[in-house]
């Protein structure tokens, strides 16, 4: 079968022709129809340090988000068959840690992750223990699919706190932020804000539902929050940039007693916080990481047969692997959102 691996260290990808694989006692194989790009695969092509820190094994068929059918049954599998179309929980958690056996399954200590620790979904077919096949509705588009699984993300960052009729402010409208728009206008936010310095984002994110869209390269953040809100800043702010400077800009104009859910993931593990304004303000931060396994996929999936959230906007580009070149570049230069590979 066609794959698209890391074949060794350094920049780029190969393609190459790998075997099939055979589901093992509790795994089903998948033939993909559909995978995505994700932030973390483009860390793979580079070969950046947190690339080479989780990648140790070579050849390694990369790629987590997507979708496909189920096409053969491992032994030990119930409630699965032939043919059903499923999306993919990319977290394979070990079941016999703390966290796994009081419910905590997104933040196993053991965790495997599709496409970095063992082979993934950048491939013709893939295996994957059926507990972490999710089946789909037909009433979801099946190409939109594979950006469930970041959407989750997008979910429990949303969902966080209470944000029914809350002012919202959205920083950085990556795929994920312009997922977070979306969803907070779904659930019933006030204004919905989104800034970021990328104009070409920033209109996905209107095409998201975003109420105003800012970059602060052009106009002033502060001014024109507090403009929006009649003075008195966000009562949310969801941080998906990972830039310090962005997050201190943006709890500066969170109201006193609102809450900050926190996914994006900083260059640096440690920063300069303002923790004591934090705390005599009645701030709540919120750490997020992975989806809850398997509540977020239930909300989720609800989200889109809805029909309040629309997840084309965020598909710029439809290729498939031999094309890989282009979507990566694409990324990279910051002319695409969501790169789909259309493989089955």
């Amino acid at each position: 079968m066609k794959a698209l691996a890391k074949t060794k260290g350094g920049p780029g990808l190969q393609l190459i022709d790998a075997p099939v694989p055979k589901p093992k006692f509790g795994e089903v194989l998948i033939k993909v129809k559909y995978a995505s790009i994700c932030g973390s695969d483009v860390h793979i092509y580079k070969w950046d340090e947190f690339a080479q820190s989780e990648i140790t094994k070579f050849p390694r068929i990369i790629g987590h988000e997507s979708a496909g059918e189920i096409v053969e049954i491992g032994e030990g599998v119930e409630g699965l068959k032939v043919g059903d179309f499923v999306g993919i929980e990319t977290h394979i958690a070990c079941g016999k840690c703390y966290q796994c056996r009081i419910g905590k399954k997104h933040v196993c200590k053991n965790v495997k992750i599709l496409g970095f620790h063992r082979d993934g979904a950048f491939a013709e077919y893939m295996t994957i223990p059926a507990e972490n096949v999710w089946k789909i509705p037909e009433s979801i588009p099946k190409h939109w699919v594979p950006l469930m699984e970041p959407m989750g993300n997008a979910v429990d960052t949303a969902l966080a706190g209470d944000i029914v009729g809350a002012d919202v402010l959205v920083v950085g409208t990556g795929p994920i932020g312009a997922m977070a728009v979306a969803i907070a206008k779904a659930v019933g936010a006030g204004k919905v804000i989104a800034t970021d310095i990328n104009d070409f984002r920033l209109n996905i994110a209107k095409k998201m539902g975003a109420d105003y869209t800012i970059n602060p390269e052009i106009e002033s953040l502060r001014s024109a929050v507090m403009d929006i809100t009649g003075g008195k800043g966000v009562d949310v702010v969801l941080e998906m940039s990972g830039n310090p400077n962005a997050l201190e800009n943006a709890l500066n104009l969170l109201t006193n007693g609102g809450w900050v859910g926190l996914l994006g993931l900083y260059g640096k593990n440690r920063i300069d916080f303002p923790m004591n304004s934090v705390i005599m303000r009645g701030i709540t931060l919120y750490g997020i990481t992975g989806r809850k396994m398997f509540s977020t996929w239930v909300k989720t999936t609800a989200l889109l047969e809805s029909g309040k959230v629309n997840l084309e906007p965020l598909i710029t580009h439809r290729i498939t692997l031999d094309e890989y070149k282009d979507g990566f570049e694409a990324i990279m230069n910051g002319s695409a959102m969501k790169v789909m590979f259309e493989i089955g």
